[in-house]
């Protein structure tokens, strides 16, 4: 795949995250009602559900970029975990670290919880823990997004030589 595909993808989904972000962000500040009204758990299981997504969402973006640019392939028991790691390092003569210190360790809490949602029964899921990692959501985007641009800043630039 070419690196201007990859950068097409990464703006992409990057759109959707955006939007899938602010879709989050805007549940969780209806917390508020959802208390009021008894139904803080049908809030809760929403918020799970756009957690997992955005996850996910970042996970393929860094997949894409793993596989097609490092030509690596993670299959191991550990390959969520293994991405991430791979993403926040440099591969000297191939990329820049795509991703941040300060976004490897909010992404850590992400992939944390993706692993608990893909293998918990959903009401063993603790709520507290997903409106925890809400109140974070919107800055941890943040800096996903500002590496991600650098990311492709970089694609284009090595495009351009």
């Amino acid at each position: 795949m070419p690196s201007t595909t990859i950068t097409s993808v990464i703006r992409r989904e990057a759109i959707e995250l955006e939007r899938l972000a602010d879709t989050c962000v805007k549940r969780y500040a209806r917390r508020n009602e959802f208390v009021a009204q008894g139904t803080e758990d049908i809030l809760a299981d929403s918020l799970a559900t756009c957690l997992h997504s955005f996850y996910t969402g970042i996970e393929h973006i860094l997949e894409i970029i793993v596989r097609q640019i490092d030509q690596s392939r993670n299959m191991g028991p550990e390959w969520h975990r293994e991405l991430l790691y791979a993403a926040s390092v440099e591969k000297p003569g191939l990329r820049p670290a795509v991703i941040s210190d300060t976004s490897f360790a909010c992404l850590e809490q992400f992939r944390a919880f993706r692993h608990l949602f893909r293998h918990l029964y959903t009401h063993r899921i603790d709520p507290e823990r997903i409106f925890y990692l809400m109140r974070d959501l919107d800055t941890a985007w943040n800096s996903i997004k500002t590496d991600l641009e650098s990311f492709v800043d970089f694609l284009e630039s090595a495009n351009d030589n």
